[in-house]
């Protein structure tokens, strides 16, 4: 059959793996990253031990106020860049739900004649047009 001989061929994603050195460059800063089991996290970097790979963060989940330590190795660390937002990291404000507007009275529906006048609006007038 002929999606057996199909090939993707939009461009997938690809992880990049951050060599050792940089995450040196970023000791005692504030960074963006993805953190499998995590997602995307804001983050300290307290410390990097480039005997064992482990790097030592002060996480800040998506939503959370309070810091997490943890630690993690190095090729766990998916894309890396500085954060340059509040300190500490702020969660987004949800958006407030509206409650429902109710519904006006069908005797004051909008239409032609005066607004909100009993026996004015779209039934009153579609009945006068006809009878």
């Amino acid at each position: 059959m002929w999606f057996e001989d199909y090939q993707d061929v939009r461009q997938q994603p690809t992880v990049q793996m951050i060599p050792p050195q940089v995450i040196s460059r970023y000791v005692n800063q504030w960074i963006t990253t993805s953190i499998p089991g995590y997602g995307e996290v804001v983050a300290y970097v307290l410390e990097y031990n480039p005997r064992t790979g482990m790097v030592s963060l002060f996480m800040y989940r998506e939503g959370r106020v309070t810091p997490q330590y943890i630690q993690v190795h190095y090729s766990d660390l998916i894309g890396i860049a500085p954060y340059y937002g509040p300190i500490p990291p702020r969660p987004r404000p949800r958006p407030r739900p509206r409650p429902p507007r109710p519904r006006p009275p069908w005797g004051t529906t909008p239409g032609p004649g005066a607004p909100g006048q009993p026996g004015t609006g779209l039934f009153p007038w579609l009945w006068g047009q006809f009878f």
